[in-house]
């Protein structure tokens, strides 16, 4: 009797796998929108609706513009669920839903730590969700980047510095004494687990400089970074937007330097970045050129060299001051280099 319940054990094991596989490539032929990973209440949905899930898409979006008019963000929290789970593959419903939780759910809330957690799961919609059934969309990463950016990093909410001490609190344990990865097996499995790819922070590391990853901006450009490798056509312009912000921002501003235990939030520049940066946004004038892009990066460096002069780092200093006057439009003067250091480049 046991060897043939072992037997049954085995047969019904090989069986299981026949039909795994069957789900797996017949399926996801016949069935647009099918995935065998995908859960099994996922999968009703968009085989049992089939070409009546766009039209049922449609009436929710009209629904839910509706009742953002009206305030009712919760229940919009709601319906873009329903949106995502007709059309898993639908950019514009994830990226709804994340900012509408980060931004607008969030300020409904008084504490705090309330706040954080709907940041976090605006995070989680994206980074964890959405990615899994479109991992290869760029704006899904450009929007991770900003909420980290925009969100977490700046000071646009009352809330922001809870965001910022939760974020260096995580990672901290996880980075040596500078901020940059403490590379370890154990370090990547716990890595592993927040979604982030080591191999990636040391890439980023080795691209730029020593990076600190309790900064917001830093997991920005982590984000952004990981977008860029599929980004085309005017995305790719739009990627390269959100890789080159944090990066301007931490070289201003890119350290940690505060008291984590005492929640002492407090910063200090990363001169280290202003070269690299510069060398990224020349890179992006080259391939679209444009007014703004020339101006941006013009006041990019008027401000490196005032601030690099002043750190005592005059050698990286001139070297973008050169840059400088090579970037000017050919009708523009050059101002010299203590014109610079004494007032605003226009």
């Amino acid at each position: 009797m046991t060897i043939i319940i072992a037997l049954l054990v085995l047969l019904a094991a090989w069986q299981s796998g026949r039909l795994s596989e069957t789900r797996r490539t017949r399926l996801e032929q016949a069935h647009q929108g099918y995935n065998a990973d995908a859960p099994p209440a996922l999968n009703f949905i968009m085989v049992g609706l089939g070409g009546f899930r766009g039209i049922v898409s449609e009436a929710l979006w009209f629904r839910i513009n509706r009742l953002q008019d009206e305030g009712r963000f919760t229940e919009v929290v709601q319906l873009a669920e329903w949106i995502t789970l007709l059309d898993p593959h639908a950019t514009e419903a994830w990226t709804y839903n994340a900012w509408n939780l980060a931004y607008n759910i969030c300020v409904m809330m008084e504490r705090p730590e309330d706040r954080l957690r709907w940041v976090k799961n605006g995070i989680s919609i994206l980074r964890d969700d959405a990615l899994r059934f479109n991992p290869r969309e760029p704006k899904i990463f450009r929007e991770l980047a900003w909420l980290y950016q925009n969100k977490i990093g700046s000071d646009l909410d009352s809330a922001n510095l809870s965001y910022k001490l939760d974020l260096a609190t995580t990672m901290t344990p996880l980075l040596d004494e500078s901020g940059a990865l403490h590379d370890t097996p154990e370090n990547r499995l716990k890595l592993k687990e927040l979604k982030l790819d080591a191999e990636l922070m040391l890439k980023l590391e080795r691209e730029f400089c020593v990076l600190d990853w309790r900064m917001a901006e830093t997991h920005a450009l982590y984000w952004a970074k990981q977008g860029s490798f599929y980004a085309t056509g005017n995305e790719n312009m739009l990627g390269r937007r959100a890789l080159y912000q944090p990066l301007m921002l931490m070289t201003f501003n890119g350290r940690f330097i505060g008291d984590l235990e005492a929640k002492i939030w407090k910063t200090a520049p990363n001169h280290a970045l202003a070269i690299p940066t510069a060398a990224y946004m020349r890179e992006t004038l080259q391939l679209f050129p444009s007014r703004n892009m020339r101006t941006v990066y013009l006041r990019f460096l008027a401000v490196a060299v005032r601030e690099l002069d002043k750190a005592n780092q005059k050698k990286e200093a001139q070297q973008l001051y050169e840059q400088l006057r090579l970037a000017l439009p050919a009708d523009t003067p050059a101002p010299s280099y203590s014109e610079l250091l004494a007032e605003e480049l226009k």
